[in-house]
């Protein structure tokens, strides 16, 4: 757990607790497993602090408009964090794959998606339907404790977890934190506590008998497709039921919402539920409305941040165009401040790009290339200020281990977020209801085994459904351009194949002859085609008729199908193949398509090894990068190695070019041109700063160091210098930098005096940040050396009276 949370009123933090596991762990498991004996906590260990978080977009004068978050004891969240790692384990056989809020593997624009793919089925089938998002009202605050409890008995917990969960919840007790005001101390007596690691996944289970008896209610209908409904998507507390019949249907509805809510204490505010309809006429919408206070809107309603609205066509237009109108709004609002460079990219980072890849998985719709390249050019405008760009959008795209800045490249993230789902089409049925609905959209075929056929010897796509239409379009794009795939591919399916006439008319989903064998990696197990009695063809009724068996050896004989089965997978069919959606799976994606796609060779790279007359093998590169992104926390400081790095200071040699005209000589008057290289390293005026500065590191480090242009100038670890010598060694030579960068277009030598000012700055920042993170001895293992050497004066007295003043 993170070290720097904040605590509950005991004011102990995990950081705390983690120094002194030694002595205080044996306490805590005594405790841990004393209340999984019933043992009780004593009220203090129960108290909490509220912290009110306004919710975005309300009115803050309002008491309900805000959200409570419970600072808890850390030893109490310890124990929680432990109960709740354990729960998740199970927590996916527990709840139904329509609840996708806080369930591992689960997901948000799950239920988004196929809310989209619904509203299209009902639009195309002209279905009479209701879309209901239900406003839950304090949710996860009037959860009753009895209700949760026997509920936990009912689902079969042992003894021992409930006893843990009914002692987390005795007599527990809260204080509102509000500045300038003594916390007063009152009684919890029902809901999970918002900032509890436990609350999210005990909520989902409270939640889960609703759900359940919504699903099983006969007057209740939804979407039948194949043998399966669908009614209902939830996240958290927020609930979207897709109705049809809904004359019918809501009724029933709001008989199941009372019965709940008297058992559980769960209520609905009706009055704030929204709703929107499709292929209903106006005599039945009044019905509604008379009958019960939603609020029906004739265009849309939000679900989960999502605009769904009754034309689907209107989809993009509902949720894109005012999420570009935002950020744009938000980067001229942010373009007000003074923030460095390097900041600007974390900000995109940070703020702009978790909110566009939300919108690029939860929107299944095609997204303009235009609007696309018109955020870009809106990020590079804050990037840059309106001003030239010194650094090509190539290198920026770059990872900062690749010798780049990470900034987001929009066009590969979007790629990445549709490649992510066409990952998801493989998972294996029931695991994703949004997968299962599509698949028997595209019926007799499967999404996850037809886009693997070329084009060519794909059977008619038999939907419209604009979701796996864009998805198509999408991997038909990007399967061969990015290496995705070869073509044919490994795991293109055996039938519905139209080189496999005699499978052609199969179900997509079947074996070939009652065996399991559905791509044609399978055909050559171990390089060598599979034999009659292998158990895959033995167990199956291709045994007994030998002709399937040579139906199928004759088809895998052809030489393209051959050649394609025993072709390896690339990494994007290994993770289609796994059938599962890892973690960092978007990240996995962006990496290698950024790779492919945007990558080009370095320019900085090749003029610095023209330069200084030395090509550096990838290692070398690598660790300067490495030295780029650790030399220092403040952005200040690592913004200067970068722009060295990255040649972004404008010499007179470019400057002649700009301006025709402008002479090309150094400007501190050595009459030698004024090249990048000269003006940082090769100028007479600059030898004794640099020689002061090799002086001054040898003194501080007591070891002999090479005057090294790749050591001083883009911190190249050296050899024959310790991990923590190279570090201390590369914040030397960041200071020198900073002093030289200060007198960039200046006639005179930078001041050697201004050195050790700037080693000052660099040495507090390094302090305050390991006082903060509470790592001071990793601090004083690297700046040792220095702080000897300024406690003896050595520093001033041997060096800087050396300094000469140009």
């Amino acid at each position: 757990m993170k070290p720097h949370k904040a605590p509950g009123p005991d004011g102990f933090t995990y950081h705390y607790y983690k120094s002194h596991s030694g002595i205080l762990g044996p306490h805590l498991l005594s405790m841990f497993n004393n209340l999984l004996e019933g043992g009780r906590l004593p009220a203090d260990s129960l108290l909490a602090s509220i912290a009110l978080i306004p919710k975005p977009g309300k009115d803050k004068h309002m008491v309900g408009n805000y959200r409570p978050i419970s600072l808890i004891n850390t030893d109490l969240k310890l124990f929680t964090k432990i109960l709740s790692k354990r729960l998740d384990l199970i927590m996916g056989t527990l709840i139904h794959p329509d609840q996708v809020g806080f369930i591992p593997g689960r997901q948000a624009y799950e239920n988004t998606r196929r809310s989209a793919d619904l509203l299209w089925l009902a639009s195309s089938s002209n279905t009479p339907s209701l879309f209901l998002s239900l406003d839950a009202e304090k949710a996860f605050d009037r959860a009753e404790w009895p209700f949760l409890f026997t509920l936990l008995s009912h689902l079969g917990f042992p003894p021992p977890f409930v006893r843990a969960i009914q002692a987390l919840y005795s007599i527990p007790t809260a204080q509102i934190i509000i500045s300038g005001t003594d916390p007063l101390p009152f009684p919890i007596r029902n809901g999970t506590r918002q900032g509890c690691p436990l609350s999210p996944a005990l909520f989902a289970l409270f939640l889960e008998p609703l759900l359940q008896h919504l699903r099983k209610d006969p007057h209740i209908t939804g979407f039948r497709m194949g043998d399966q409904e669908y009614k209902l998507s939830a996240y958290a507390d927020d609930i979207l039921l897709s109705l049809t019949r809904p004359l019918s249907s809501l009724p029933a509805v709001m008989r199941r919402l009372d019965e709940f809510s008297r058992l559980s204490g769960y209520k609905v505010n009706i009055t704030k539920s929204e709703a929107v309809a499709t292929h209903m006429s106006q005599g039945d919408l009044d019905i509604i409305r008379g009958a019960y206070p939603i609020r029906v809107s004739p265009t849309s309603i939000d679900y989960l941040g999502i605009a769904l609205p009754s034309n689907p066509g209107d989809l993009y237009d509902k949720n894109f165009p005012p999420l570009l109108s935002q950020l744009k709004k938000d980067l001229e609002s942010w373009s007000k401040y003074a923030i460095s460079w390097v900041g600007r990219v974390h900000c995109i980072k940070m703020n702009v790009l978790p909110r566009l890849l939300f919108f690029f998985q939860a929107l299944p719709c095609a997204l303009p290339s235009e609007d696309i390249r018109l955020l870009q050019s809106t990020i590079d405008h804050f990037i840059w200020q309106g001003k030239r760009h010194r650094i090509a959008r190539a290198t920026l795209y770059r990872p900062k281990d690749a010798g780049g800045l990470g900034l987001p490249c929009l066009f590969s993230y979007y790629y990445a977020a549709q490649l992510a789902q066409i990952v998801a089409w493989h998972s294996p049925r029931g695991l994703h209801r949004w997968v299962d609905l599509e698949r028997t959209l595209m019926h007799p075929d499967h999404p996850h085994l037809w886009i693997w056929l070329p084009k060519p010897q794909r059977p008619l796509l038999r939907t419209t459904c604009p979701a796996i239409l864009n998805s198509i379009r999408l991997w038909d794009k990007l399967a061969t351009k990015c290496d995705l795939t070869s073509l044919p591919s490994p795991l293109s399916p055996v039938l519905r194949n139209k080189d496999f006439l005699p499978g052609y008319n199969a179900r997509a989903e079947d074996g070939w002859m009652g065996t399991t064998i559905r791509r044609l990696y399978q055909l050559f197990p171990g390089g060598i085609f599979i034999d009659q009695t292998d158990p895959i063809i033995s167990g199956s009724s291709a045994n007994t008729n030998p002709l399937p068996y040579f139906q199928l050896r004759a088809f895998a004989n052809q030489r393209h199908i051959k050649e394609a089965a025993l072709t390896p997978l690339t990494p994007f069919e290994r993770l289609c193949h796994t059938g599962s959606y890892p973690r960092g799976l978007i990240s996995t994606l962006y990496r290698s398509l950024t790779t492919i796609l945007d990558w080009k060779t370095l320019r900085y790279v090749a003029a610095w090894e023209a330069d200084l007359g030395e090509s550096l093998e990838a290692e070398e590169w690598a660790d300067i990068w490495e030295s780029m992104r650790s030399v220092s926390v403040c952005t200040t400081h690592q913004e200067q190695l970068i722009k060295t790095i990255f040649r972004w200071y404008v010499t007179p040699v470019q400057m002649s070019r700009i301006s025709p005209g402008t002479p090309d000589s150094c400007w501190r008057g050595c009459g030698a041109r004024g090249t990048y290289i000269h003006m940082w390293w090769e100028c007479p005026t600059l030898k004794t700063f640099w020689s002061q500065t090799h002086t001054l590191a040898m003194a501080v480090l007591s070891k002999d160091i090479p005057m090294d242009p790749w050591a001083f100038l883009l911190s190249r670890p050296v050899q024959d210098l310790t991990r923590q010598e190279n570090k201390l060694l590369a914040k030397i030579t960041l200071a020198a930098r900073r002093v030289l960068a200060e007198s960039w277009n200046s006639p005179r030598a930078p001041s050697f005096t201004r050195l050790s000012s700037k080693m000052q700055d660099v040495c507090l920042m390094d302090e305050l940040t390991a006082i903060s993170s509470h790592t001071l001895p990793a601090y004083y293992n690297t700046w040792a050396p220095w702080i000897a050497q300024m406690g003896e004066g050595r520093i001033q007295m041997d060096m800087l009276q050396n300094d000469i003043p140009l």
